[in-house]
């Protein structure tokens, strides 16, 4: 009689929540780097549900990570007149990414205190609870050489993955089933 075993093996694969980056430049922002200008909310960023991937402002001055798939109003630059443009219209990160590059410059970026006060000015008096900006992140890499995952077969019982259920799940592995 076969006996089954059934064992996790790690594969590599990882969600580095530090790694955010703007969608202007491309370049990386840490959280952990000398921004004091830009401040997440309280308890942020989280990734609940291992699903925050976008960076959202929340009430003119705070960051949060949410669901790229989110609705919310977005903040577009204009690099030819150094302009925010506030769009109240929601729509989802990458669609709002895709009107800002089509109509403007691309989703704003804040990388000095002077454009997060204009940036402020802008959302000033607007009502927007949360609005969009160009931070974002790609949520799974592997160590080894930092290529993006294009894996979608995660496990789905006992439930389903990833799932960040206690906020520090970071690292992917293979559930593996042998036996008879």
């Amino acid at each position: 009689m076969a006996q089954n075993i059934n064992y996790w093996a790690w594969i590599g694969l990882y969600n580095d929540l530090y790694s955010w980056k703007w969608s202007m430049e491309g370049k990386l922002f840490y959280v952990g780097s000398t921004h004091e200008f830009l401040i997440w909310a309280n308890g942020q960023p989280d990734c609940v549900n291992a699903k925050e991937y976008c960076v959202a402002l929340q009430g003119q001055t705070q960051m949060n990570d949410r669901p790229c798939g989110a609705s919310y109003p977005f903040l577009c630059y204009n690099a030819k007149n150094t302009s925010y443009i506030l769009v109240k219209e929601s729509r989802s990160w990458s669609a709002a990414q895709s009107y800002c590059r089509t109509y403007h410059t691309d989703l704003t970026s804040i990388r000095s205190k002077e454009e997060k006060s204009n940036i402020t000015l802008t959302l000033n008096g607007s009502g927007v609870q949360y609005v969009w900006i160009g931070l974002y992140r790609d949520p799974w890499a592997f160590r080894s050489d930092n290529t993006t995952s294009t894996f979608t077969k995660w496990r789905s019982y006992p439930n389903k993955q990833p799932s960040n259920y206690y906020h520090t799940e970071y690292c992917g592995a293979f559930y593996l089933m042998t036996g008879g």
